[in-house]
């Protein structure tokens, strides 16, 4: 049987087979984004216990970490940050060079204060304070999703 007789016969069965394929490895990847951005996930590291643990005694505990952590423009720009955030983080983790204070940068500020302005737009709406004007979410209410006893975080090195 030459292969084009037989891609003839099958090509029906390879457009199912790669749907199916296609189904099943785009629910896999959407479910391990799900999980690699929840709280588990990310206070499985040893430098990230503590902010775990805080996070855990903090009103938005049902959140996932990616909430506040990562930018929610569009897919590409959430998955790309994903990808680079994740990498940095497992990089520091295997290099175990965490500082024993973990701090946002100035990006990660950024991002975290257009999440919160996303998720309390409405409450927002009737709000003036300086601090709307700066877009400083932070500025008053950093300790919301940590608590207000922030524990040391990073790794302990001997």
């Amino acid at each position: 049987m030459e292969i084009g007789d037989f891609l003839k016969k099958n090509t029906l069965k390879f457009l199912i087979a790669g749907f199916a394929l296609g189904v099943v490895a785009s629910g896999a990847g959407a479910f391990f984004t799900s999980v690699s951005g929840s709280p588990a996930f990310c206070g499985s590291c040893h430098s990230m216990k503590e902010e775990k643990a805080t996070f855990a005694a903090s009103s938005h505990r049902a959140l996932a970490c990616t909430e506040c952590h990562l930018p929610h423009q569009n897919l590409a720009i959430y998955m790309t940050a994903k990808a680079t955030t994740g990498m940095v983080d497992m990089y520091h983790e295997v290099l175990r060079d965490y500082p024993a204070k973990i701090k946002l940068s100035p990006d990660g500020v950024k991002m975290v204060n257009e999440n919160c302005l996303r998720c309390h737009s409405a409450t927002m709406d009737g709000v003036y304070h300086s601090a709307t004007a700066n877009r400083d979410c932070l500025k008053c209410h950093r300790r919301i999703a940590h608590g207000s006893n922030h524990l040391e975080g990073g790794i302990k090195v001997e």
